[in-house]
């Protein structure tokens, strides 16, 4: 999938695009349900566990729902340590990131390790991500599996094209963004890439 110029200044502006359902409504709630309802789905597998932020990280407006896919079997899990003073459990976890637009039914596929916290005492009990890597280059994106999880990879890409969504390659993102705009991102204006008019968080 390519994007005119209108459609990608349409993007910038917080305005979705796309002629199949829920992207033509145009409605962002029918559109937010939507990515509820696919994350539902991702949770429906045998092989995956995924969480994901509808909240934006907590302040500003992300243009796309962040999803972080890991193995289910434990397979991900690359360190685990208790911290006895705070009662906390830390896990470094290795899985897949999955950007799915608010704003256009596209997403793409990247690599993270991320830090789950898990507190459990006598009056908090609470488990969140204490630290993870937001993209902001597309030269993160992949097309092709990690090695330890293909089966994973293909059965992600299954569900989001069964949701109605195209994955865009990294070549087309990292094309130069062909007009002059202004987008609050971590990037330059003389640098922006198809890919800031389409993944960006505003704070």
């Amino acid at each position: 999938m390519k994007f005119t110029n209108e459609q990608l200044q349409m993007m910038i502006s917080n305005e979705s695009v796309g002629d199949i359902y829920p992207y033509e409504t145009k409605d962002a709630d029918q559109i937010e349900k939507h990515l509820k309802d696919l994350f539902y789905n991702f949770n429906r597998s045998k092989l995956l566990t995924c969480e994901a932020m509808f909240d934006h990280y907590g302040s500003g407006y992300a243009s796309y729902v962040d999803y972080f896919c890991y193995r289910k079997d434990g397979g991900s899990v690359l360190n685990e340590k208790y911290i006895e003073k705070d009662s906390l459990t830390s896990t470094e976890i290795e899985g897949l990131v999955i950007y799915v637009s608010r704003l256009a039914p596209v997403a793409i596929i990247w690599n993270d390790q991320r830090y789950k916290a898990k507190i459990d005492t006598e009056t908090i009990k609470d488990e969140y991500f204490s630290g993870f890597t937001m993209l902001s280059d597309p030269r993160g994106v992949i097309t092709e599996p990690p090695n330890d999880m293909k089966d994973e990879f293909r059965e992600i890409k299954q569900k989001l094209e069964q949701a109605g969504y195209t994955i865009l390659e990294k070549g087309y993102l990292e094309q130069p963004l062909p007009f002059k705009a202004k987008i609050e991102t971590f990037t330059r204006p003389s640098q922006y890439k198809i890919f800031d008019a389409i993944f960006y968080w505003k704070d």
